[in-house]
């Protein structure tokens, strides 16, 4: 008989961990499961990949601010009922905070359904722990509950681990990449910002957010020009802070060498085309960006943030991993754009890297996981 599993996510926003999911549940085996993806808000561009049999349904039409704060009126067990109403074999919520408030609230005893609470961002401090909930004891209540924790990288339990020590399962599952439509799209021509073939491009991807590490990036690429080095930095995504960074770029006068082109559909487009990705954030979990560009052929070069080890090696094997500082970053990526052998040997490293994040190893994994419990 199949498992009716319920997905709850906040929306489908243009971040990672929305795009994995629906790589995810797309990816699931309709044999084994009938799937169901709830977000709690229904906007963003992920919605038009889900696949039309995976059963999609939002609680709210539309993103509320201050959302967190005023869930909070309700109870978790209240907030179930409200936005769970139906039974599930298996109800997931795949981002912490108040998805995991959500299916916290899962009613005992009696109830068969089981819990998992899927946690992709690292716990660095108690106010991290308890985003989303009332108190501590709410939010250990909520882990409680769940049947089971599942952690995108090594690095993410470890930090939560400092935090709370869950009697329940855990489990490491890293996540799930659709290779072979990523290496078809990356193939494609880009649109509509055209790579200059003139030049060595470099990218970051990703929303637009302080948390991300952009100005540190453009003022890398104020660096690489006065060094007179034919650079030009291609900035992959959107959000809040483009202005801000445009009006930056402008500013070290390196406008006419960065290339804001909004949020794409099929960013592989512009990382293939890279001679480097890069990660500047000042935290992550298991970068889907990182990832996605060795899936596209590209080296990555990233600072030492949460997974990027478990992706790129403990010993740099397969990218370049430095300490999170801008020095650190800045010779490791003027090394690539200046040392052209350098950089194919890493582009080499980048297509072997791929290989390991192949889908179906990744899918196999995780139905395991969720038909053991």
């Amino acid at each position: 008989m199949k498992k009716r599993i319920l997905f709850l996510i906040h929306d489908l926003g243009p971040g990672g961990a929305e795009k994995v999911l629906v790589d995810l549940v797309n990816a699931l085996d309709r044999e084994k499961f009938d799937v169901s993806l709830r977000t709690l808000f229904d906007w963003g561009p992920n919605r038009q990949s889900i696949d039309p049999d995976v059963h999609y349904s939002a609680w709210i039409p539309r993103d509320i601010p201050a959302n967190s704060h005023w869930m909070k009126l309700w109870t978790p067990q209240q907030l179930y009922r409200k936005i769970i109403p139906e039974d599930f074999d298996i109800v997931v919520s795949f981002l912490e905070g108040p998805c995991a408030r959500v299916v916290g609230g899962c009613p005992l005893p009696g109830n068969q359904t089981k819990v998992v609470s899927w946690i992709h961002t690292p716990i660095l401090n108690e106010a991290k722990f308890t985003e989303g909930f009332r108190s501590r004891h709410e939010a250990e209540q909520c882990c409680k509950r769940a049947d089971a924790l599942v952690f995108v990288s090594e690095d993410v339990r470890q930090a939560f681990l400092k935090y709370f020590s869950p009697e329940k399962p855990i489990v490491v599952l890293y996540n799930i990449y659709d290779s072979q439509k990523i290496r078809s799209l990356a193939e494609q021509e880009p649109m509509p910002i055209i790579m200059n073939p003139g030049k060595l491009n470099w990218c970051g991807v990703g929303k637009l957010i302080p948390l991300k590490g952009w100005t540190r990036m453009l003022e890398m690429q104020k660096k690489l020009k006065d060094e007179g080095v034919p650079a030009c930095f291609y900035v992959i995504g959107d959000g809040p802070q483009r202005k801000e960074l445009e009006r930056m770029a402008a500013e070290l006068g390196i406008s006419n060498s960065v290339a804001f082109t909004g949020y794409q559909e099929n960013p592989y487009a512009y990382i293939s085309r890279c001679v480097l990705f890069v990660c500047a954030s000042e935290r992550e979990g298991f970068s889907t960006a990182a990832v996605e560009s060795l899936l596209c052929g590209t080296p990555v070069c990233s600072v030492d943030v949460g997974g990027m080890k478990e992706i790129l090696g403990q010993n740099n094997e397969y990218g370049i991993v430095t300490p999170n500082e801008d020095g650190a970053l800045y010779q490791a990526v003027s090394r690539f754009l200046k040392d052209s052998d350098f950089a194919d040997e890493y582009r080499k490293r980048a297509v072997e890297r791929g290989q390991f994040f192949d889908k179906n190893n990744a899918v196999k994994s995780v139905e395991d996981f969720l038909l053991s419990l």
